[in-house]
């Protein structure tokens, strides 16, 4: 079903991004780099100590790299992010991605 307020009931929603790397970085930080596809507005990136992601924490970007800065040393953090395009005034998320765990050590 579209989403409310659109009228055009032929638009899907973006294809589920891949996570192609996601480094534990200097400083401890997290490198993330993804496909990004041609037909989507942005991204959303949710990252955890959780599993299951409870109190997750939620980063946007429209670029196809991100670092998540000030994270906590020999701490395991879960990176999971989906893509967006805007119609007609409303975000369309599409599937989360599979689920990445970095260990930061540095």
């Amino acid at each position: 079903t579209p989403p409310a307020g659109n009228t055009d009931t032929n638009v899907q929603p973006p294809a589920a991004a891949k996570i192609v790397s996601a480094k534990n970085a200097k400083k401890s930080r997290v490198v993330i780099k993804w496909n990004k596809a041609a037909d989507v507005s942005g991204c959303e990136i949710q990252y955890s100590n959780n599993k299951k992601f409870k109190k997750a924490k939620k980063k946007t970007t429209k670029k196809g790299k991100y670092t998540i800065k000030k994270l906590k040393k020999n701490k395991t953090y879960y990176i999971r992010l989906r893509t967006y395009k805007i119609v007609n005034g409303t975000k369309m998320y599409g599937s989360w991605s599979k689920v990445k765990k970095v260990k930061i050590k540095k």
